[in-house]
């Protein structure tokens, strides 16, 4: 039957086990709820700052597509920037290095004033003005007992000593000085962080986000999280600032290289215009020429078509000329003019490409080593290509020179056809057809140099800003409400969790629940702590003990019913160890019985340990004295209990040496037969059933047996041992009493003790926690 209750959970019994602590849970919750306002209180709090960009739809890496002057080239096709890399750019260790440097944020300045320090950025009152670039660790500098102009200063937690504002100071990381920009007044306490530059860039590199807003838009979010939320703004929208001017000096890079490349071809080409026209001009004086061209119009009229291609022709060959010489002059990493080879695509492509190439291996050189296989690849493509673009430019060259020696071919035919015209126009007209060339490719150079220079002026950033960032007030970290919910959760699981463990390790019995649902025992009734556990209680008591014993005293009614109203009726009473409250309801018990108008006989048989005289005035001698003497009769041992009628004691006597052999003596028999004769009820003391052996010699002579328990004194196993004694029959009608139970935590019958009896009064504190 016990095993079947074993697996049965009863839902409230458990629910009241954690209910009756319910001013724990209260406290607990309390208390946790107030660490999580002082966490709160205490705890700087933090401030997410955002920044959205959009990267241009534009060709990223086709920077002289932003040239007008090779406007009509098309050299990359439609390609767009590669998000991408364009986030990591903006997460770049030298663009955050050149922000950071940039704003002078590696120094800090905080007030230490109060409990939590403040940032004072840009409300600082001193400056600190740091001489060694080269700290491995960050530097903190601390002001105390500001007065005046003076004050006390210590680095890293070693003291300096007294010094002035604008006075050097020595310490063994680097001298600094302290500067007085603004007033002290409301500040006593001064603390200045400088930080290592490269390790202060890497640790903001941790803690910015940089990510497309979406997968088909060109937006990029930028954010940082940040306790000064005004230092964020800054260093947010002067990365944007910076990361625009990367850019831009990136797309100018190559238009000034073909700006000066056009620069110095003009001169060159000025100069031999002009060595032309003087030729021009000294062939017509000395030959005395005034207008030749009105002279032969209409052998000209033939030749203009013939004369433009031969003018299209020389400045093509001069072009590919001058390209050819300027990369045989240059070094293979220089830029390579473009835009100038109007009818050879291919070679333009290759030009455009290795500039493309040259501009990488540039940017790669910043952080990488020339052993850098990345940057080996990159002057193997560039070296390769260069090789290429020279065949490519010598491959045109032949085909303009086999087109020029058609053209001398043509020529010579016309040179014919012209053979009655003067020789002074023949050679004049070799003279004008160089000027002719000479100012063409002069006038295409002029207007090329005005193009570039007027690109240069108009170059556009690569993002355009959508929002900037701007201070917040309010913070995200810590989070206010999720706190203060795991503070709550908190405050509920920790008491939850201990009692809990404590139930799970203390395996006392508490209540009748744990020895009704452990034994098969008839339970007489459970009887609370008593006030005056010391002593007998007072006739008339409403104390719930009280009514607790007088319900045990009828439910023992019905146990005893078998017997005749007008027979003595002898009962037991046994506990597994001492200390459980035997003897407490023994004399409890026969009081509540003698108050009922049954003479009753209170006998102590606990020979071993006797405790009668705890509870009653009790007479020295007793049964033992009887048994082992034959002087007096029985009736001069036992003894009146004062304030009682109907209520005698007849205590165990002297402690014998012998207890077993006295309580197995033929005389005990005659006891129990005498003492029928005279009383109602006799109620005895007997000795713990765990430990001796003395109350089972004896157990023949009870008509019941009361075993009591006690609350909170044994454990549940130790309830195998009267149901041992119950299941083998060794005690008569044996019954259970718990004692000593707390009715306040919701158990027991819920008798409505109380009535008209004193309350103690206990302390405040007592009563909120539940502490008797």
């Amino acid at each position: 039957m016990t095993e079947e209750k074993d697996n049965v959970i009863n839902l409230k019994e458990e629910l009241f086990k954690y209910l009756t602590h319910w001013r724990w849970f209260v406290l607990s919750v309390f208390v946790s709820l107030i660490l999580a306002f002082m966490y709160l209180k205490f705890t700087p709090k933090s401030y997410s700052v955002a920044t959205k960009i959009l990267i241009k739809d534009e060709k990223s890496n086709d920077l002289a597509n932003q040239l007008s002057a090779f406007s009509e080239m098309s050299l990359l096709g439609n390609s767009k920037n590669n998000i991408e890399n364009e986030v990591e750019i903006l997460k770049s260790r030298t663009l955050i290095y050149n922000t950071l440097d940039s704003l002078n944020l590696n120094i800090q300045y905080l007030d230490a004033s109060e409990v939590i320090e403040k940032d004072l950025y840009k409300k600082s009152p001193i400056q600190v003005v740091w001489n060694n670039e080269q700290i491995a660790k960050t530097v903190t500098i601390e002001l105390h007992n500001i007065n005046g102009n003076t004050f006390d200063v210590s680095v890293n937690d070693t003291k300096i000593g007294n010094t002035t504002f604008g006075k050097s100071i020595t310490s063994e990381f680097g001298s600094f000085i302290v500067n007085k920009i603004g007033s002290l007044n409301k500040v006593n306490e001064l603390k200045v962080n400088v930080y290592p530059k490269f390790q202060h860039a890497e640790s903001y590199q941790k803690i910015l986000s940089v990510a497309p807003a979406s997968k088909t838009s060109s937006v990029i979010d930028v954010s940082i999280i940040d306790k000064t939320p005004e230092k964020a703004a800054d260093f947010l929208n002067t990365l944007v600032y910076n990361y625009n001017l990367g850019g831009i000096k990136d797309k100018r890079f190559i238009s000034e290289n073909t700006s000066e490349f056009i620069s110095d071809r003009l001169t060159l080409i000025g100069t031999e215009l002009g060595d032309v026209e003087s030729q021009v001009e000294g062939y017509k004086n000395a030959n005395n020429l005034s207008d030749i061209e009105t002279e032969v119009k209409l052998y000209l009229d033939n030749l203009s078509t013939f004369e433009k291609s031969v003018l299209e022709n020389e400045t093509k060959i001069n072009v590919v000329n001058d390209l050819i010489r300027h990369i045989s002059r240059t070094k293979y990493d220089d830029l390579v003019p473009g835009g100038l080879l109007t009818d050879d695509a291919g070679s333009e492509s290759l030009i455009q490409e290795i500039n493309q190439l040259i501009l990488q291996k540039q940017k790669a050189s910043v952080n990488a080593t020339a052993e850098n296989p990345n940057y080996i690849i990159l002057e193997e493509q560039i070296r390769a290509l260069k090789s290429n673009l020279q065949a490519s430019l010598r491959r045109n060259l032949s085909s303009l020179q086999i087109v020029k020696t058609d053209y001398k071919r043509q020529e010579n035919e016309m040179q014919a056809k012209l053979s009655q015209v003067p020789r002074q126009e023949k050679e004049f007209r070799i003279i004008d057809r160089q000027q002719k060339v000479k100012e063409a490719l002069y006038l295409f150079l002029l207007q090329k140099r005005e193009e570039t220079n007027i690109t240069l002026a108009a170059t556009d950033m690569n993002a355009k800003v959508i929002d900037k960032a701007i201070a917040t007030d309010k913070p995200v970290a810590p989070k206010t409400m999720i706190i203060l919910l795991v503070a709550l959760v908190l405050g509920a699981i920790i008491p939850f969790i201990v009692i809990y463990i404590t139930n799970l390790l203390d395996t006392k019995i508490k209540n009748r629940f744990d020895v009704t649902d452990n034994s098969d025992i008839p339970f007489l009734g459970d009887i609370p702590t008593s006030e005056s556990s010391g002593e007998l209680m007072e006739i008339g008591s409403r104390s719930s003990a009280a009514e607790a014993v007088r319900i045990v005293r009828t439910n023992l009614d019905f146990i005893l019913s078998e017997k005749a109203e007008d027979e003595c009726k002898v009962i037991f009473l046994t506990s597994t160890i001492s200390g459980e409250g035997k003897t407490f309801v023994s004399a409890n018990l026969a009081a509540t019985f003698s108050l009922s108008g049954k003479k009753v006989l209170l006998i102590g048989l606990d020979l071993r340990n006797p405790k009668l005289y705890e509870y009653v005035k009790v007479n020295p001698l007793g049964i033992s004295n009887y048994i082992t003497s034959n002087n007096k009769s029985l009736n001069d041992y036992i003894s009146p209990v004062e304030g009682y009628e109907n209520f005698d004691v007849l205590s165990s006597g002297s402690i014998p040496p012998n207890p077993t052999e006295i309580l197995m003596n033929k005389k005990i028999k005659e006891v129990f037969d005498t003492l029928k004769t005279q009383y109602d009820y006799i109620i005895v003391d007997t000795a713990p059933v765990s430990l001796v052996t003395d109350t089972l010699l004896i157990s023949k002579y009870a008509d019941a047996t009361i075993y009591v328990v006690r609350a909170n004194k044994i454990d549940k196993d130790m309830l195998r041992i009267p149901n041992e004694l119950y299941r083998d029959k060794k005690l008569n009608k044996l019954s259970l009493v718990l004692n000593d139970s707390d009715v306040t935590k919701g158990y027991g019958y819920g008798y409505g003790y109380g009535y008209g009896a004193k309350v103690e009064q206990k302390p405040l504190w007592k009563k909120i926690l539940g502490i008797k």
